[in-house]
């Protein structure tokens, strides 16, 4: 299973939200590159950047940032926030960034979606309340069924699906551990955990559960999970 360290941008700070809310923020870097460098330090090697500005404006704003991260990274690397066209998939990708997560146009445009049959590194944001997906910065409830997103997933080739429980984003109360069973059971697609993870063993039953990866965010900012910990556990 992968680690993947979080960083959300906002206003070109690393910041963490409160189930994805806007006037919940807080600031942990003024420089962002800088505390990526620092975790790299301490063990850290994949990462899964979020362009939190981009993700609500609709198009990508802290692309020259996440561009100076890549550099910073060895290991492997995910990032979304804006990504709405074609085009900024090839420039993410052309960065070297080895998985695109694409989400509201993905759910609210079917063409759009199955033209992302031409790429092999696309991830699937699924964002989920009350197991329903959601859209536009977790505002909008979109009317399709998990199961069907899933299976035409599979049938276009997504590399991954990014699996978010909203209600359990940022509140450090532990994953959805019964909505990722029925996640996992539901399809072949490598799955990525996110939200709540709040301690090393959480970390460690995800991994036993089969989870191809997990986002440890705000958890790590707090110390509550030590990046040279959680690294055991990856593979």
């Amino acid at each position: 299973m992968k680690t993947l360290f979080a960083m959300d941008l906002i206003g070109s700070k690393a910041v963490r939200l409160i189930k994805g809310d806007f006037t919940k923020v807080t600031v942990y870097s003024e420089d962002p590159v800088a505390k990526i460098e620092e975790m790299i330090d301490r063990g850290a090697r994949d990462f899964h950047i979020i362009d939190l500005d981009g993700a609500r404006t609709g198009k990508r704003v802290h692309h020259e940032i996440i561009k100076n991260i890549r550099l910073k990274v060895d290991g492997y690397m995910e990032t979304g926030g804006g990504i709405r066209a074609e085009d900024d998939i090839k420039y993410y990708s052309e960065l070297g960034v080895n998985g695109i997560i694409v989400g509201t146009q993905a759910l609210e445009d079917d063409s759009f979606f199955q033209r992302l049959s031409i790429f092999s590194n696309i991830i699937l944001g699924l964002d989920l309340l009350g197991g329903k997906p959601m859209s536009r910065g977790w505002k909008t409830t979109v009317d399709k069924d998990v199961r069907e997103i899933l299976e035409a997933s599979e049938r276009i080739g997504i590399m991954a699906v990014l699996c978010t429980s909203i209600a359990r984003d940022g509140m450090l109360s532990g994953p959805d551990y019964e909505g990722m069973e029925v996640l996992l059971k539901m399809t072949k697609l490598p799955v990525i955990a996110s939200g709540g993870v709040t301690s090393i063993d959480d970390v460690k039953r995800l991994k036993d559960m089969g989870a191809w990866a997990t986002i440890l965010g705000k958890a790590v900012y707090e110390g509550l999970i030590k990046i040279e910990e959680a690294v055991k556990y990856a593979d």
